[in-house]
């Protein structure tokens, strides 16, 4: 017991600045807004300091209240990530596109996503009335071998990478997720042959993805273009081709600005 007692004596206590970013990592991985109870758990912080800090989040515009009550993250936020970032960059270049194909197209999602190490993060999504998946939203993420996106950006991905990723455990979301390796392994030549991916039941029994590959100047794969699609009202098939314009749209104007 008194060897536990020191140890905690022991542990750092967060700074104020770690616990202000501990509840911004709850937001971050949070698919609704949240309730001042279930922040304070999230965060691991006593529900005076996430009050105390919540309410100076508040004021600022880092969160924001809903009607019901409950927080999530303000405009505030947004203005900030608009400001600088690689990744912003690359939505400003994209957006024209991903708009041209979601008007074109009666799909749930369309989306841009980049890879953060072993995940795919969504950096632009266009929803339909009925597009209500929650990890595709803006700054969403999701396993790499889960989506079509996911699969062509591992497809492209270092032999490295690939070999890490795979040796990791794979979550399946569905009886129809694919988690074996030699399987995912297999289609990585295919995929850069072709420039595209189709796959079903991956995240939901009903849904399924296409994506491409978008590249820099240099030949290199910097994001991935995808649609999600109810497969028991549409063939995915038929929306291949406008996938990859779409792609080979954002890729020309990346190549442009470089130049």
């Amino acid at each position: 017991m008194r060897d536990l007692m020191q140890d905690e004596a022991a542990a750092p206590r967060p700074t104020a600045a770690g616990r202000v970013l501990a509840i911004f990592e709850v937001f971050r991985t949070a698919s609704s807004a949240l309730s001042m109870a279930e922040v304070s758990r999230r965060a691991s912080l006593s529900m005076t300091t996430t009050h105390r800090l919540m309410h100076e989040l508040l004021d600022w515009g880092a969160v924001e209240r809903t009607d019901e009550g409950r927080y999530r993250l303000g405009t505030k936020m947004l203005e900030l990530a608009a400001s600088s970032g690689a990744a912003l960059r690359l939505r400003e270049r994209a957006v024209p596109a991903l708009l041209r194909l979601h008007r074109m197209l009666r799909v749930l999602v369309v989306h841009l996503s980049i890879r953060d190490g072993f995940e795919s993060v969504y950096v632009e999504s266009f929803r339909s009335a009925h597009g209500t998946i929650s990890t595709n939203r803006i700054g969403g993420r999701m396993p790499l071998h889960l989506t079509a996106n996911g699969r062509i950006l591992l497809a492209y991905a270092d032999s490295a990478v690939q070999d890490a990723y795979l040796a990791s455990p794979l979550e399946a979301r569905t009886r129809f997720s694919d988690v074996d390796p030699a399987v995912l392994r297999g289609e990585f030549e295919l995929v850069r042959e072709r420039r595209w991916i189709i796959t079903t039941g991956q995240v939901t029994e009903n849904t399924g993805g296409i994506a491409a590959p978008v590249f820099d100047g240099h030949d290199r794969v910097v994001a991935a273009v995808g649609i999600v699609v109810n497969v028991a009202e549409q063939h995915l098939e038929d929306y291949v081709e406008m996938v990859r314009s779409a792609a080979a749209q954002i890729t020309h104007a990346i190549e442009t600005v470089e130049d």
